[in-house]
């Protein structure tokens, strides 16, 4: 009872610190303000929406106090298709009349705003605070992303919130049947022991002739989708095709050693024989229900997979990839959706946005780990919220991929090769580095 009088209370004390003293009243008070944060997926307005646990429940009281006592209105929208959020974004905001105050991008999208010059610096708000964890924990990688000539164009909350974070799905039926403990990738995860020759040890030993006929029954993973198994390798050894150098300009990173190392190592897993080859006659999307039916041991794709894999009838875990020999941690690769304002709202007016988001997002639990509640839901075992999530989450493991900033780049020029008989490393990237350059000047030529 002590504990839960305890819980109202600091809810309550919460609530009365979000509005100080600027916005009770005057010029700056958030009365008569309407912001419409824009995605293409889901409403969320606490309105009308229905709680589905104790949590959600919480979150809307607040939402809607703090509205009923700022004499505001803030509320999530679907305001279109993903195939025709970009275009909406950019022809309603050319128009005078941006569809949301705040927009939901991916980044490539919110990198073509920028270029027309259709955001606002949210940099230059006196009110925010994007350097701060409290009362809400801005992403720093997206801030230092969309930093260009000392100002910042986009934001988000939190860490791995996208769930785009490259990781290994694997089946732990499998794993048993080859003699392996089924949680060793756990194990090995937390004893810091998951490295490159580790792994491909693993997928040596789950590469399986299981009836001694000559042909191989399961293998450790298959060979397609190389663009994720790739972005995972080269986050790992701490690389990226594109990196931000110290003025903010793109630069090709593909001739470092460590990302021609990462492209070295997805070279060996394939001719090692641990990759099942694609069937012929096949679809495109042949290699998805390869892992989900038990045909694969492991996959490496983006943590939202999870979603996917919930009716799935073997049991299954998830980690990040294994480090490579050129980082000291495991790392991992994502592309966070980002939160822009249209360059046509006013500084006042994009005071009362950014405040009112900031009141919209600040956390109503004093539980750091309420955020897992609905994870263990998605996740098999407990393992995959409590220690993988938990670094998905923590921003020392992250890193942006800034390939996606630079329009008309395609990182499968090299993926979608690297499978090829004879495929060397430095060709690979020589075979790109004339166009990947051209488009990277051009883009270093437009930010100012």
């Amino acid at each position: 009872m002590l504990k839960k009088t305890a819980r109202i209370l600091f809810f309550a004390l919460m609530v009365c610190a979000a509005f100080p003293a600027w916005s009770l009243g005057g010029a700056d008070s958030l009365k008569g303000v309407d912001v419409v944060i824009g995605n293409w997926w889901a409403d969320w307005d606490s309105a009308t929406r229905k709680a589905n646990s104790d949590a959600e429940e919480k979150l809307i009281a607040y939402r809607a106090k703090i509205q009923r006592d700022g004499g505001f209105k803030i509320r999530e929208k679907n305001i279109s298709s993903w195939e025709q959020m970009a275009q909406l974004a950019a022809t309603s905001i050319m128009a005078g009349r941006p569809a949301a105050s705040i927009f939901v991008l991916q980044p490539n999208w919110a990198m073509m705003l920028y270029n027309q010059k259709l955001l606002y610096p949210i940099s230059d708000s006196k009110v925010i605070k994007f350097d701060s964890k409290k009362p809400v924990e801005w992403n720093q990688d997206v801030i230092k992303a969309f930093t260009f000539g000392g100002k910042a164009y986009a934001f988000s909350v939190g860490y791995g919130t996208s769930q785009h974070a490259n990781g290994v799905f694997f089946n732990k039926r499998l794993f048993r049947e080859a003699g392996l403990n089924p949680n060793l990738p756990y194990d090995m995860q937390k004893a810091g022991t998951w490295t490159w020759n580790a792994f491909l040890d693993l997928c040596k030993r789950l590469t399986r002739d299981i009836n001694n006929d000559g042909i191989k029954d399961t293998y450790a993973m298959t060979a397609d989708l190389s663009t994720e198994m790739l972005d995972a390798i080269v986050a790992s050894n701490g690389a990226n095709y594109v990196d931000k150098d110290r003025s903010g300009k793109f630069v090709n990173a593909t001739n470092r050693p460590e990302f021609l190392e990462a492209l070295q190592f997805a070279l060996r897993l394939n001719n090692e024989g641990v990759l099942m080859p694609r069937p012929e006659d096949s679809n495109w999307d042949w290699y998805r229900p390869m892992f989900h039916d038990g045909k694969v041991a492991m996959m490496v794709s983006q943590q939202y997979v999870a979603q996917e894999l919930r009716d799935m009838t073997d049991d299954w875990g998830f980690v990040l990839f294994p480090k490579g020999p050129r980082s000291k941690t495991y790392r991992y690769s994502s592309d966070e959706n980002v939160m822009v304002i249209p360059s046509t709202f006013k500084s006042e007016e994009v005071e009362k946005i950014l405040y009112a988001f900031q009141l919209w997002s600040t956390p109503v639990d004093d539980d750091p780990d309420a955020w897992k509640d609905d994870q263990y839901n998605i996740y098999r075992d407990s393992r995959a919220v409590d220690e993988t999530l938990a670094m998905i989450r923590d921003p020392m493991y992250g890193s942006m991929k800034y390939y996606l900033f630079i329009p008309g780049l395609e990182r499968g020029d090299i993926a979608w090769n690297m499978w090829f008989e004879g495929a060397d490393p430095a060709q690979l990237v020589e075979s790109v580095s004339q166009s990947w350059n051209a488009l990277i000047n051009e883009a270093n030529g437009i930010i100012k």
